[in-house]
Order: structure tokens, then C-alpha cells, then sequence
């Protein structure tokens, strides 16, 4: 039971991980390549710019952390 929570918990926090390492992608090149970008800049995306690399370290920490956990044998 717990090795089924902890897989389930695992791909869903990989998921969120992946979810925000798109966006940041997206936020980097949407500011990069687009011809407004300097139009689009405002304190959201500065937030977006600080909070999606950390939600994506986060979520994919405490991912490897639930996958780890599911493997190790309790004595």
C-alpha cells in the first residue's frame, strides 16, 4: 500500500515539476524572441521568472524523494 502512494504521489509531483519547467522554458523564450516582450514585462513575469524555477526544483526534489522512499526495504 504505501509502494502504490508513494509511485502516485512520485508521478504526480513529476508532473507538476514538468508543468512548471515548461512554463519557465516558455517564459524565457516568450521574453527573448518575442517583438513586444518589453510590452509584456511586469511584475508577473518577474514572479513567474523567480517562482517557476523554484517550483520546478521543488516538485522534482520532492519527487525523487517519494520514488526513493517507494524502493527501500523496511526492516
Amino acid at each position: 500500500m504505501k509502494n502504490v502512494v508513494l509511485t502516485t504521489l512520485g508521478v504526480l509531483f513529476a508532473l507538476m515539476s514538468a508543468f512548471f519547467l515548461y512554463y519557465t522554458v516558455r517564459l524565457v523564450l516568450m521574453n527573448m524572441f518575442a517583438a513586444d516582450a518589453a510590452a509584456h514585462r511586469t511584475s508577473g513575469m518577474l514572479i513567474g521568472a523567480i517562482a517557476f524555477p523554484i517550483a520546478t526544483f521543488v516538485f522534482g526534489i520532492i519527487s525523487r524523494l517519494c520514488f526513493k522512499n517507494r524502493s527501500r526495504k523496511v526492516q
